[in-house]
């Protein structure tokens, strides 16, 4: 059986879309995994990993294109095994006089972000959920919001079948359980939340995949809208804060479950947490003016932190651990 050795490792921030063109192009025996919060290539043959490694470094210091790059193949009864007998990198034109004079002398490469930056295709149910806070707040300024909205209950109980939610279920509009994290009601509010769901969404997806962060933010966006309703059933009300803090509640449950993972740091729950707390007291209010969903909050996050911990009991947690290794399909 073939022994798969690393040629190159990768930090996670760097994107390998380029080195996936050219090994598909050339149908070169090689694969890229993540691994201990890094991105490794492997080959089966030393020859060839020998021979890349220096290509390897060009391209990272983005000294050369891939798209540049020409390898000589050679019949596949070569002893290599890889049907490659050399690389040729794109020529470098001579360094002029000016180049050792210039105003921009060559650095070394830009340090890797705090945080991971996972490839967009792997997050895509977060960045639909970051787009619907902006198009949220356009309806809501374009008074195109209300069908997205529980109508507020102006008397008797919430959960009567007089009340304004059990009108908008016998008519088949369930969909409002879940469309008032949507609406926002400024920019700011918008900014805020799509960066939470930047921050703690896409490295939840990343792990878990899309179908588990669906199920996660459609059971807390109806816990937290409902949440809210029950305790203020009078007054309207919007936003994502809800599915954000039901992220922050997952977070903290894996973090706690697996403490080596890494890709939310540590402070970030910390700070939520502290500004959950500042909204439920009024402090928030108070010099701003401005009404918080404290319920959507904490409903929300409670939510979250009985969704993980069944996920991470039924053995979810191990899609955490930063030695498992994930293969990424070429």
């Amino acid at each position: 059986m073939s022994q798969w050795i690393a040629v190159y490792s990768f930090p996670l921030s760097k994107d390998l879309g380029a080195l996936v063109g050219f090994i598909q192009r050339y149908q070169l025996p090689l694969r890229i995994v993540e691994e201990k919060n890094r991105q490794l290539l492997l080959t089966v043959d030393d020859r060839l990993g020998q021979m890349l490694k220096p290509l390897l470094q060009r391209w990272e210091t983005g000294e050369i294109n891939f798209d540049d790059v020409q390898l000589q193949r050679v019949a596949p009864d070569d002893s290599s095994g890889s049907g490659v007998t050399g690389i040729q990198p794109p020529q470098s034109p001579e360094p002029s006089p000016e180049s050792h004079t210039g105003n921009k002398p060559a650095g070394p490469p830009p340090a890797s972000s705090v945080l991971p930056v996972f490839p967009l295709a792997r997050t895509p149910v977060s960045l639909v959920l970051i787009a619907l806070c902006f198009l949220g707040w356009v309806l809501l300024v374009n008074n195109s919001a209300n069908v997205l909205l529980i109508t507020p209950n102006q008397s008797g109980s919430p959960l009567s079948v007089q009340s304004s939610l059990a009108w908008h279920l016998q008519h088949g509009e369930y969909w409002r359980l879940i469309t008032p994290a949507m609406v926002h009601f400024s920019l700011p509010h918008a900014l805020f939340n799509a960066l939470g769901i930047w921050i703690l969404g896409r490295p939840l997806e990343a792990r878990t995949g899309s179908l588990a962060l669906v199920a996660l933010v459609v059971l807390g966006a109806v816990i937290s809208n409902l949440s809210q309703y029950l305790w203020e059933p009078q007054v309207r009300f919007g936003g994502m804060s809800g599915v954000v803090y039901a992220l922050v509640g997952a977070v903290l449950v894996i973090q706690r479950w697996q403490p080596a993972w890494r890709d939310v740091p540590n402070g970030i729950p910390a700070v939520a947490l502290i500004w959950l707390l500042l909204c439920a007291l009024g402090i928030v209010t108070f010099f701003t003016g401005v009404g918080v969903a404290n319920a959507a909050h904490i409903g929300g996050f409670l939510s979250g932190l009985v969704i993980a911990l069944v996920y991470c009991a039924l053995g979810g947690a191990r899609k955490f651990n930063p030695d498992a290794t994930f293969a990424r399909k070429l």
